[in-house]
C-alpha cells in the first residue's frame, strides 16, 4: 500500500547498517526511474557506480549490464537496497543471477506487490501493517505542532484527523502539515470538507496502485468494490461478476497484489478507508453531475438522480439501478447487495 512506511523503513534499516558491508547501494524509485529511456540500464549504472565505489561503468544494453553487475557483487559482502519495485523485469535487470552474490550480501526490497517477491523466491517477507492510534497521534504531532502532542485545545480535532487518516502515515504527515499553525475555525472547516473531498495530494499518492492495474476489468472491478462491495463476501461477489463477464476470481487476485483489497477471516473484501475514498474519488471526477458518473453509492444522488430520470452514463449500474426500483418504496438501504 502506498504510503505505509515501506521507503521510511528501508532508509532506516540501510543506514543502521551498511558500514558492516564491504560495499553497498541504495537505489530509491524504482518504479519511476525504470519507465524512463533506457531506465533499467540506469538502474544498473546506479548499482554499479555504488559498488565500486564511485567508478562510472558503460553499459550497453541491459545483458551486459548483468555481467558486470555479477562480476562486482560476487567477491564483495554488499548491503542491497531495491526501493520502490513494480514489474519483474526491474528485479530480472539487478538479481537475475542472485545466486551469484558473495556469502552473507543482504538484499531488501520494497513493493507494493506481493507476487513479485514470491517470483523471485524471497523467502522472509515482512508486511508493514497501519500505525497504532498512540503512534498516529503521535506522528501527526510532530508535523501539525512541533511536538509529540495536540496544543492545547486542539486534542479533539487532532483525534478526528488521527481517526480519519486509519493509521496511514502519508496521510498524517499530508494533513499534519496542512494544517499546521492553523486556527481551530480553518480545523474545523478542513475537517468537514475531507468528509465530502478527499486531500488530493494523499489521492494522487494512493492512486500509483490503481493506476498499474494492467487491464479496464481490474479497474472496473476496484471501483465497484470501492463504491459498494466492502465487507462483502468474496464467494458472493465473485458470483455477481463472473455473470456479467468478469474475470472476478483472478481480479480480485490482482488487487489483493497490489494492496488494494484484503480478505479478511470470514472471507469478506476489505479496504483501507483512504483507498476507499481514492477510488471513489476516480468516479466522482467522472463529471460534476452525478447523473453522467459511472457509480452512484450516496443516497441522496442515487435518488435524485431517479427523480430527474438523468441516468446517462451507467452502463453497469442496471443492476443497482435495478433493485432501487424494487426497494425505492421501502426506506431499505440503497445500492446494497
Amino acid at each position: 500500500m502506498s504510503g505505509i512506511g515501506k521507503t521510511t523503513i528501508a532508509k532506516h534499516v540501510y543506514n543502521s547498517n551498511f558500514r558492516s558491508f564491504e560495499r553497498s547501494s541504495f537505489i530509491e524509485n524504482i518504479r519511476e526511474t525504470a519507465n524512463r529511456p533506457n531506465g533499467l540500464v540506469q538502474i544498473q549504472k546506479q548499482l554499479l557506480f555504488d559498488i565500486l565505489n564511485g567508478i562510472e561503468v558503460k553499459i550497453h544494453g541491459v545483458s551486459e549490464g548483468l555481467r558486470k553487475i555479477e562480476r562486482a557483487i560476487s567477491s564483495r559482502r554488499v548491503l542491497l537496497v531495491l526501493d520502490d519495485v513494480d514489474h519483474m523485469d526491474q528485479l530480472d535487470a539487478v538479481l537475475e543471477m542472485k545466486d551469484r552474490f558473495y556469502s552473507g550480501s543482504k538484499i531488501l526490497i520494497t513493493t507494493r506487490r506481493e507476487r513479485l517477491l514470491k517470483a523471485h523466491q524471497v523467502t522472509k517477507v515482512h508486511k508493514v501493517g497501519t500505525l497504532y492510534y498512540s503512534e498516529s497521534l503521535e506522528l501527526f504531532s510532530w508535523h501539525a505542532f512541533r511536538q509529540d502532542h495536540p496544543l492545547r485545545g486542539y486534542m479533539e480535532y487532532s483525534e478526528n484527523v488521527v481517526h480519519y487518516c486509519d493509521g496511514l502515515p502519508l496521510a498524517l504527515k499530508v494533513l499534519g502539515s496542512s494544517l499546521s499553525g492553523e486556527s481551530i475555525d480553518v480545523w474545523k472547516s478542513a475537517l468537514e470538507k475531507l468528509k465530502v473531498i478527499p486531500n488530493g495530494e494523499i489521492m494522487n499518492k494512493l492512486r500509483i496502485s490503481y493506476d498499474s492495474l494492467q487491464d479496464d476489468h481490474d479497474r472496473e472491478l476496484f471501483l465497484h468494490i470501492a463504491c459498494f462491495l466492502i465487507g462483502r463476501n468474496k464467494s458472493h461477489i465473485v458470483r455477481i461478476f463472473d455473470g456479467c463477464d468478469f474475470y472476478t476470481t483472478v481480479g480480485i487476485q490482482n488487487l489483493i497484489d497490489r494492496c488494494l483489497v484484503t480478505i479478511d477471516g470470514c472471507n469478506n473484501v476489505q479496504m483501507h478507508d483512504m483507498i476507499r475514498d481514492m477510488g471513489r474519488e476516480i468516479v466522482r471526477h467522472e463529471s460534476e453531475d452525478p447523473g453522467k458518473r459511472s457509480r452512484l453509492w450516496r443516497h441522496k444522488d442515487s435518488f435524485e438522480v431517479l427523480r430527474e430520470k438523468n441516468v446517462r452514463n451507467m452502463p453497469f449500474m442496471s443492476i443497482y439501478v435495478f433493485l432501487l426500483v424494487k426497494i425505492i418504496h421501502t426506506n431499505i438501504s440503497v445500492f446494497v447487495l
